[in-house]
């Protein structure tokens, strides 16, 4: 099996003896039972930096972004979460105020779960305990690779390597290559990277003309995902 083919959080599955019994591609229905599921705009915001941890976020559809505000009002994008995904639950688990502010970055779809609530539900579960690992492990990984990024890499590798990171989630097969379903401006490219709208504008016209990228109806085209992924490469 081709895991690279295969989202992150589908290529570690437990058995069942693992999980006492418990299903684990159900462990979200358990989580979000008993709760509204309602749609909520691009724009929407989930909760602000520094606000109270009173509960846990499920994404079913759409793509949040945790941004961190400093007192002059600068904003930095830290990561995207995805569809089938919780979002707050840190805080939840350990207490103190909001770290970052949680925006929808698209329409979504959502079901809100108390902290308390939360809680109990997890110390009842193994296998909701060990879905949460999971996805701190991942998120781990993605600041990992956010430092990296940061410290070592210009800015048009930087771009190439979001661009990649996207097009694991948002990518739709189309003539060999990879384009993303997601629209993505300048100016939101800029705030995930910490750079400027010009930078990024710069960045993309470099990558066009190299023929690593492309721009169809307003999305960005990858048309060979592994030659922009090795292109962007740190080493």
């Amino acid at each position: 099996m081709d895991t690279s083919q295969i989202r992150w959080e589908k290529q570690w599955r437990p058995t069942a003896r693992d999980l006492d019994g418990e299903t684990w591609d159900r462990v979200w229905e358990e989580l979000t039972a008993g709760y509204a599921t309602y749609a909520v705009p691009r724009g929407t915001v989930l909760y602000e930096q520094g606000g109270p941890a009173d509960g846990v976020v499920f994404l079913h559809r759409g793509q949040v972004q945790l941004e961190c505000c400093d007192s002059s009002g600068k904003k930095r994008v830290v990561y995207a979460l995805f569809d089938g995904l919780t979002v707050g639950e840190d805080e939840c688990m350990f207490g103190g105020p909001r770290a970052f502010r949680a925006v929808c970055n698209t329409p979504c779809q959502i079901t809100r779960i108390p902290a308390a609530e939360f809680r109990r539900r997890v110390e009842h579960s193994h296998a909701l305990a060990l879905k949460l690992f999971q996805l701190a492990a991942r998120r781990a990984q993605m600041l990992s690779q956010l430092l990296v990024r940061d410290s070592f890499l210009d800015a048009g590798k930087r771009v190439a390597r979001f661009l990649v990171s996207q097009a694991e989630y948002y990518g739709r097969p189309e003539d060999g290559g990879l384009c993303l379903t997601v629209r993505l401006t300048h100016q939101q490219l800029a705030d995930f990277l910490g750079i400027s709208r010009v930078a990024v504008s710069q960045c993309v016209r470099g990558l066009e003309k190299q023929g690593l990228m492309e721009k169809r109806e307003g999305r960005f085209f990858l048309p060979n995902p592994a030659a922009l992924r090795e292109w962007s490469s740190p080493l």
